[in-house]
């Protein structure tokens, strides 16, 4: 378990700083990519109760991906720290009007309350940020667990959303250390193609 933390940490650590030197460039270009196999992709279009995230730290920008939710006339939920809940998440209703307020990471909010927030089981997809991947399906997340421990009562329920990570390429792994408690993903989406796992 201890060598699991140790290698997780270390990949934390080396993808980060990679994917924040992606030149400017690079990123609009992917961004765009990335918007475009999404939005073909059958989950995404079999679904009408979307979650993303606003980029941060060198993420993939989620701009043209929220846009295209909502003009699609689907619904978009971004997700907010629950306070008394630590690590775990509320998935709030997004619109181009919403008023947002920063969060302890510097994270733009939707500021609503928590009578507003969409139950987990009704969402059809979740859009997951990661920091690496693999083909297994398995995921390493920032290390704050907010993913994990929010849907780890649906992990083995017939009735969850999918979810897909979005990455850049060079976030791919030959393998990734994984435990229990870890999200899996559905499928994850690069600037070059669409990863679906069983």
């Amino acid at each position: 378990m201890q060598n699991n933390q140790a290698l997780k940490s270390k990949f934390r650590q080396e993808i980060r700083e990679g994917r924040k030197r992606v030149a400017n460039h690079n990123r609009k270009q992917a961004e765009h990519q990335i918007s475009t196999q999404l939005s073909s992709n059958i989950n995404f279009v079999d679904s009408h109760h979307i979650a993303c995230f606003l980029s941060f730290d060198g993420e993939i920008s989620t701009n043209t991906i929220i846009d295209r939710i909502i003009c699609s006339g689907r619904h978009c939920y971004l997700p907010k720290i629950k306070p008394l809940k630590p690590n775990q998440l509320w998935f709030m209703p997004y619109h181009l009007s919403s008023e947002m307020k920063n969060n302890r990471f510097g994270i733009a909010e939707v500021d609503l309350r928590a009578n507003h927030a969409k139950r987990l089981s009704e969402l059809d997809l979740v859009l997951v940020p990661l920091v690496a991947f693999d083909l297994n399906g398995n995921r390493l997340g920032m290390g704050g667990g907010f993913y994990d421990a929010t849907f780890a009562h649906l992990r083995k329920s017939t009735k969850r959303p999918k979810f897909i990570g979005l990455a850049w390429q060079n976030q791919l792994l030959d393998k990734l250390p994984s435990d229990p408690w870890d999200l899996p993903l559905d499928g994850v989406c690069t600037e070059q193609r669409f990863y679906s796992f069983t």
